[in-house]
């Protein structure tokens, strides 16, 4: 082979290997400005005014108010909480009767969940191609209270199933819904299992009053925190902390001091997380006892808290009625990352 065919040759082949390298970069288009981050839901005004989302992304940069910078409207009163399932974001707001739907990436409305049969709502949960969602109903009323079971195909209504006072939080385990009955304005002690195949109660389970927060634990099994009847009420009772089997619903408990009224139950990594008297406390799922100290470093008097990766996401409400807070610690060292500014009373914070 001459010289010249040999080097034609090897500059072939660079060109076939550059052009074989170029085909494997990642060219894909970014889905939306909102792909990469995490989202805080921020209550707003109360009575007044409008609830808002904000957008920290991975790059660090924070974006307020972002429903509105790209629909033109107004969420409505009170932001209460937001699911994304899929590449759907789902906004609960409470006072305006409804649950905006919303392409999570670009935030862009894609529809509204509203009527007779979204009253108070709550918090919302979806699972094999249907939403539900908690709604109190008339708060004066004690018998008016309901899970909304929805088509997330064409966000209507499909039912509703009675349940007792005060529907807060739910979690799909299984092809279970578990709702805890906080009690809405009263108290209650309730978690009802709801079947989703008919979409009918299948158990009321009795846990301690005012059940505040549920997770599913590294095995499968739910815990329910139950932050105990508060002082004012005249009948004061401890918080409980119980463990329901996954399967068999079988129970078995941990209960606090007569004062102590534990809130804001988080799992990761195998650990539960909760707030109790402005302090953090971490345990195993598979610990025989509540934890005697709490975290270091992590003290706070939080109006929400979430653990993701282990940090913790912390929002502080302030003066509810100006800008709110965001602190986020690593919690192996107690040490505080970074502290963002949010709408006016940040309470979820949202991931992917």
């Amino acid at each position: 082979m001459t010289k010249s065919k040999f080097f034609s040759v090897i500059a072939f082949f660079a060109i076939f290997l550059n052009a074989c390298s170029d085909d494997t970069i990642d060219t894909k288009e970014p889905l939306g400005d909102y792909e990469k981050g995490y989202f805080v839901t921020n209550e707003g005004p109360f009575q007044n005014g409008t609830g808002t989302i904000t957008f920290v992304g991975d790059d660090g940069k924070v974006s307020q108010n972002v429903y509105k910078t790209v629909n033109g409207e107004d969420l409505g009163n009170i932001v209460n909480s937001m699911t994304i399932a899929d590449d759907k974001a789902y906004i609960v707001v409470n006072n305006s009767n409804k649950v905006a739907v919303v392409n999570r990436f670009t935030m862009e409305k894609e529809g509204e969940i509203s009527g007779n049969s979204i009253v108070n709502p709550r918090f919302f949960v979806a699972y094999n191609g249907k939403g539900y969602v908690s709604n109190w109903g008339d708060p004066l009323n004690t018998t008016d209270d309901f899970i909304a079971v929805v088509s997330l195909s064409t966000n209507t209504v499909l039912k509703t199933i009675p349940v007792g006072e005060g529907p807060e939080k739910m979690i799909i385990n299984g092809d279970k819904l578990y709702v805890c009955l906080q009690g809405g304005f009263g108290t209650n002690d309730q978690v009802v299992v709801i079947g989703t195949s008919d979409d009918t109660v299948q158990a009321n389970l009795t846990v301690g009053d005012v059940p505040n927060s549920i997770v599913t634990d590294s095995k499968g099994d739910l815990w329910v925190l139950c932050g105990g009847n508060p002082s004012w009420t005249g009948n004061e009772t401890p918080g409980f902390l119980y463990k329901i089997v996954s399967g068999n619903n079988a129970l078995s408990s941990f209960e606090f001091g007569l004062s102590e009224h534990p809130s804001l139950l988080n799992e990761d990594m195998g650990k539960l997380y909760y707030s109790l008297n402005g302090e953090v406390f971490q345990m195993n799922d598979s610990d025989e006892n509540l934890p005697a100290d709490a975290l270091a470093g992590l003290s706070g008097f939080y109006y929400s808290m979430r653990v993701h990766n282990a940090e913790l996401y912390a929002t502080d409400a302030g003066d509810y009625a100006s800008e709110g807070s965001l602190k986020v610690f690593t919690i192996s060292s107690g040490s505080l990352l970074e502290t963002i500014t949010t709408g006016i009373i940040p309470g979820e914070v949202v991931f992917p």
